[in-house]
């Protein structure tokens, strides 16, 4: 049997696997923490059609209402199972061999996997020892193969957004080089400036969706790319049979028509931080974050800490990530969700502290 070799040769890890998702506090994939009430929960099932089980989805509906809530043509959009398909599709779609693209480091883990899933070269534009990124940097790395630019806006672990003058910049080296530029914008809800309707007129421009973050639905696996009508229509033929199945497409257009998942999941995530943040500059503790996202990274001065913590509070069923490299090796991510919750957290964190008699002025 013939195996490629760049596959064969890849490693992959599945993160975050039996943790207590219904009794644990899941702080480790910037996910939605506090579950949705009981009554929502059933109110959701009894708007699920009888042909659910049965039929294959008529998506046409959904690009209906997308299209009316964002206010763009449904010729500018094609539905992705998640932003992870929608890069999948890009890479795949555009990028030959001997081609190069760049992504961010660090940023969602998926790109460089996608990328070497496809036996593409990726450079990447790396966050220095301040945690921000150098335009010139960007730059150096160009070339005659640099095909795409993928750039997630607002970023995660390391929280960093773009400011309009640099994208600006970015753009306009793009054109005259003819890269592709994609935003990745899954944390857009959370206070980033979107690129969404300059997607729609400018060439050279694409912009990536979920309903995984600011929606709080990551079990659905479902976003959408919006670009111009041409590059929208040429990417949209590498989908599957349909687009995605019935439960994701009814939830998905109920959470449109009931958005008031979104304001109040955002809202409970602007607690949390205000909350936390509050309490770690008590602490004297350093941290970075919080503001355009729903997570913040949390310093604890060397990867054993990070470990320790880890392990420490997952034997309480509060789980966090660590395993991350320069320049935030050093660093925890904690996802933000209601203050509530986050007590329970900063209660242990305190207690793990003083068991280790742990002093970050002495570290």
């Amino acid at each position: 049997m013939f195996l490629k070799r760049n596959i064969k040769n890849l490693k992959r890890m599945q993160t975050s696997l039996n943790r207590d998702l219904l009794k644990g506090i899941n702080l480790d994939r910037n996910e939605k923490v506090d579950l949705f009430d009981k009554k929502l929960q059933n109110k959701i099932k009894k708007k699920l059609s009888k042909n659910i089980f049965n039929t294959t989805p008529d998506v046409s509906s959904l690009y209906q209402n997308i299209s009316r809530y964002f206010k763009i043509n449904r010729d500018n959009v094609y539905i992705t199972q998640g932003i992870t398909e929608a890069i999948f599709q890009i890479i795949f779609s555009l990028v030959k061999q001997k081609d190069e693209i760049i992504i961010m480091n660090e940023t969602y883990p998926m790109y460089k996997i996608i990328s070497k899933l496809h036996n593409v070269k990726y450079k990447t534009w790396n966050f220095n020892k301040n945690l921000q990124l150098s335009f010139e940097d960007l730059k150096r790395k160009i070339n005659n193969k640099t095909k795409i630019i993928f750039l997630v806006n607002p970023n995660l672990p390391i929280e960093y957004e773009f400011d309009r003058k640099l994208k600006k910049e970015i753009y306009k080296l793009c054109v005259k080089r003819n890269i592709l530029l994609v935003y990745d914008e899954a944390y857009f809800h959370f206070g980033s400036k979107s690129e969404i309707y300059n997607s729609v007129k400018k060439k050279n421009l694409i912009v990536m969706r979920t309903f995984s973050k600011g929606w709080g639905l990551p079990g659905i696996r479902l976003g959408f790319i919006t670009g111009k009508k041409d590059i929208i229509n040429y990417i949209s033929k590498c989908r599957s049979l349909v687009e995605t199945n019935g439960f994701s497409f009814e939830i998905a257009k109920w959470a449109i028509k009931n958005n008031k998942i979104l304001s109040e999941h955002v809202k409970t995530v602007k607690m949390g931080y205000k909350f936390l943040s509050k309490n770690l500059n008590k602490l004297k503790d350093n941290f970075h974050g919080g503001k355009v996202t729903n997570a913040i990274i949390l310093d604890l001065k060397t990867k054993k800490n990070c470990s320790s913590l880890r392990k420490y509070l997952r034997q309480r069923k509060i789980y966090i990530r660590d395993g991350f490299q320069d320049p935030i090796k050093n660093y925890v991510r904690i996802s933000l969700c209601s203050p509530q919750k986050l007590k329970i957290f900063l209660l242990y964190y305190k207690k793990w502290k003083k068991k280790l008699n742990f002093s970050y002025q002495n570290s």
